[in-house]
């Protein structure tokens, strides 16, 4: 399973650092629905729409007409004629056009406005004359198709009446009672009124009339700018969000600290803020504002700790500088303190934490284990803080990487915790072999450092795991941005944050015999070896 799939439910702020880090994504997705909608506005045909209004008067044929109000019509059964079968056979023959009548009522709507008596007849066509007398054609046909129906019921009561009297006409000629009679005669007159009347309503019937005739429409009623461009914009938007979500849950890397403590259950000890640009973690100064951020991190693992000397490993997740700088100013916060604390660069293909202190490159740690080198020869003090001694990596990084894992590693450490309150050990990455591992026997606790966004989740939980099968406790993790690669040159300028801008090596020795570094001694005589010690390696070191 994916490593963020178990973040489960995001807040709205996650949701927003989200779309943060994939704004392009957000924005290529926006551009993209808007090219697209300009693009559809080009290429689609066009479609033009005419409309022609219709004013709606009662006839014969509406239910309750005999009141003479319009609102005797019902305008929704009206709308449903205009698009009807015979009412679209009338247009399609007046347009004299091969289309069915189906699919002519199809291109055309009706709408009712409220509290009105007009019909809105719209009608669309690929071209601009098509439109306008397509919508004419089926509002003309609509009121001849509603006069037609009229009449015809008005006739048919006509023919009704007639024959009403006719019958009376003739029965009046077998009647000879003359009370009788006079009562034919008056139905007779009667019916001859109501036929007078209808022939009267029949001449001169109105089913209602164009009040709007249908103009040429000046531009495409579809595709539309207007309608498009909006339409791309939001379809881009959700577009966007749906694949930044995605890409972020499919993101194997960490962006955040609040990533490492949600998903991997890791508690963040220090969080560095990022600096300027594409500017490196340099050694802080003490008062500066990240700088007392270290102090309290050294502070907690102090407390952590306890009493007695104490090993703590610094490793990165993931290849890079960032746990070389995080290891300098750990070290340099912790001698602050006044405990003697010695940093130990066993990372031989970094020399990070050796430059921001100052200290030279060679001889190191490589020397010594290769028995090039005394310890003596590689321990060098800061200037500034003098209970800060550091053992370079060395020159022969590549001839002494073998024996990180060797025996003489965990001789060397255990000699070392014994000169030191403090020994940190920058150790290599853990995703570049089992170099870390092997040190993490050796020490009480281990920080992993975690470089955004380059350090993946799958790259600290193996760190993790390799640390906690030595034994050694991890208690937390130090997040800083993404370290750029620093220059095997001369050490930066960060070096003057402890205040020494030439620091000198220790030729004959470094710790002496009281745990706390002395300045550099003056050169001894042949004949003084009363100081020196057999060291691990076999050579004789001088704690002067």
């Amino acid at each position: 399973m994916d490593a963020t799939s178990a973040a489960g439910s995001r807040e709205l702020a996650d949701y927003i650092a989200l779309l943060r880090r994939r704004w392009w994504v957000v924005g290529a997705a926006s551009a993209l629905g808007v090219g697209l909608a300009a693009l559809m506005v080009v290429l689609l045909p066009k479609t033009y729409s005419s409309f022609t209004v219709v004013n709606v008067t009662p006839t014969e044929i509406d239910s309750g007409s005999q009141s003479g109000r319009n609102s005797d019509v019902n305008l929704q059964t009206e709308s449903q004629r205009v698009r009807s079968f015979l009412v679209a056979s009338r247009a399609a023959k007046a347009l004299k056009t091969n289309k069915s009548p189906t699919t002519l009522a199809s291109t055309v709507t009706v709408t009712v406005p409220d509290n009105s008596t007009i019909l809105y007849i719209t009608a669309e066509a690929t071209t601009a004359t098509g439109a306008r007398e397509k919508a004419h054609a089926f509002a003309q046909a609509y009121l001849d198709f509603r006069r037609e129906n009229a009449t015809d019921v008005m006739v048919g009561q006509m023919t009704s009446l007639e024959k009403q009297v006719t019958s009376l006409a003739r029965r009046l000629e077998t009647v000879t009672d003359k009370i009788e009679r006079q009562l034919i005669v008056a139905q007779m007159q009667s019916l001859n009124t109501k036929l007078s009347d209808i022939r009267v309503r029949a001449a001169g019937i109105n089913a209602g009339e164009i009040i709007t005739h249908a103009r040429m429409p000046t531009a495409p009623s579809d595709p539309s700018l207007t309608r498009y461009l909006p339409s791309g914009l939001v379809a881009g938007l959700l577009l966007g969000v749906v694949l930044a979500v995605w890409l972020d849950r499919t993101d194997r890397r960490i962006r955040s600290a609040e990533d490492v403590e949600r998903v991997l259950d890791l508690p963040v000890l220090l969080d560095v803020p990022g600096g300027r640009g594409d500017d490196a973690l340099g050694l802080l100064p003490a008062r500066s504002r990240t700088g007392q951020s270290f102090h309290e991190l050294c502070h907690s693992l102090a407390a952590t700790l306890g009493h007695g000397n104490h090993v703590l490993l610094v490793t990165g997740a993931s290849p890079g500088p960032g746990a070389g700088a995080v290891s300098a100013n750990i070290a340099a916060a912790l001698a602050r303190t006044g405990a003697n604390v010695l940093l130990l660069s066993a990372d031989l293909h970094s020399k990070v934490a050796s430059d921001l202190l100052g200290q030279p490159g060679e001889p190191g740690l490589a020397e010594v284990l290769l028995g090039k080198a005394p310890i003596s020869k590689v321990v060098r003090k800061n200037s500034m803080v003098s209970s800060l001694a550091v053992i370079s990596p060395g020159a022969d990084a590549d001839l002494a990487v073998e024996k990180l894992q060797s025996e003489q590693m965990p001789t060397l450490v255990e000699y070392l915790r014994k000169k030191a309150r403090y020994t940190v050990i920058h150790a290599p990455s853990t995703s570049l072999g089992a170099d870390a591992q092997a040190i993490a026997n050796l020490a009480d606790a281990a920080l992993i450092v975690v470089e955004t966004p380059r350090t993946r989740y799958d790259q600290v939980r193996d760190g993790v795991r390799q640390v906690h099968s030595m034994g050694a406790a991890v208690l937390g993790a130090v997040v800083l941005p993404d370290q750029p690669e620093r220059p095997a040159t001369a050490p930066p300028v960060a070096v003057r944050a402890i205040g020494s801008d030439d620091v000198p090596a220790v030729p004959k020795g470094a710790l002496d015999a009281g745990d706390t570094p002395a300045p550099a001694p003056a050169k001894k005589s042949s004949g003084d070896d009363a100081d020196e010690e057999d060291s691990p390696s076999g050579h004789r070191i001088l704690w002067s």
